[in-house]
């Protein structure tokens, strides 16, 4: 353990750290830049994880309008590593913010099973303790201050058995896990990469052309079991453009616009 043993608190991407921060103003926050729910994770806790950084690299390079974003993430996704791995290696008090997201499962389950048996780590757990939700999905980046600050309160150990659970569960998912996770009465499945497809197409039939991010809009707006971030389904307009399933037309100061074919 660290000489200082001051906790480390860990929570999913830079809004969520930012709204945390303003909780815990003498702390140390650590935004961990990832979202488990997409993509291969064989190498996703390693030094080198190339496999998962090709896997990134593929969607931000589908942003074509927005052509520093994989820069802007592998500085933040290595910054965000770097520190969490010297908190690993120290041994260092860590408590984990969690919704109940595909990724805030994951992001625990990896934390579980990269850290020293001896290691504390605390949950700060959300469903049920706040007002703030999606259809019934819960995370940090959606609540506010107020909600958020009574949970101080009532950090809760992980038990060595619930440990146990969680690094099993990352394992499984290291050897199993390719495309895009969802979550079916509260257990995780895995489906092709290629899952949101389909509705795209049909809700680009029904409208007509649009400009892709309220194409976007209007599925993530009708999806209530599943929660998916725009970033995976302008990859997904690239990749059914690049089939001939559908127009991209480009736009100078934005995402494109789409159109059926």
């Amino acid at each position: 353990m660290t000489a200082s043993g001051q906790v480390l608190h860990v929570v999913q991407g830079g809004n969520a750290a930012a709204l945390l921060r303003q909780v815990l103003a003498d702390a140390e926050v650590l935004a961990f830049e990832e979202d488990f729910s997409h993509g291969p994770l064989a190498d996703a806790d390693t030094i080198d994880p190339q496999l998962r950084m090709a896997w990134w690299n593929r969607i931000w390079w589908s942003h074509t309008w927005w052509p520093d974003i994989d820069q802007q993430f592998q500085l933040a996704w290595w910054q965000s590593r770097k520190r969490l791995f010297r908190a690993l290696s120290e041994q260092q008090p860590l408590c984990v913010w969690l919704g109940n997201t595909v990724h805030d499962q994951l992001m625990l389950a990896m934390l579980a099973a990269n850290a020293h048996p001896d290691q504390l780590l605390t949950v700060q757990e959300l469903a049920g303790q706040v007002a703030s939700r999606h259809n019934g999905f819960y995370a940090v980046a959606m609540c506010t201050v107020a909600e958020l600050q009574p949970l101080l309160a009532r950090p809760r150990t992980l038990l060595a058995s619930e440990r146990a659970q969680r690094i099993a569960l990352w394992r499984h998912w290291q050897q199993h896990a390719n495309g895009w996770r969802g979550q079916i009465d509260g257990q995780l499945q895995d489906y092709p990469a290629a899952h949101f497809d389909a509705r795209l197409l049909a809700l680009l039939r029904e409208q007509g052309e649009q400009p892709a991010a309220r194409l976007l809009g209007m599925l993530m707006g009708q999806l209530t079991s599943e929660l998916v971030g725009d970033s995976y389904l302008f990859w997904r307009l690239a990749a059914l453009a690049e089939a001939g399933l559908l127009g991209l037309k480009p736009q100078p100061d934005g995402p494109p616009i789409i159109s059926p074919v």
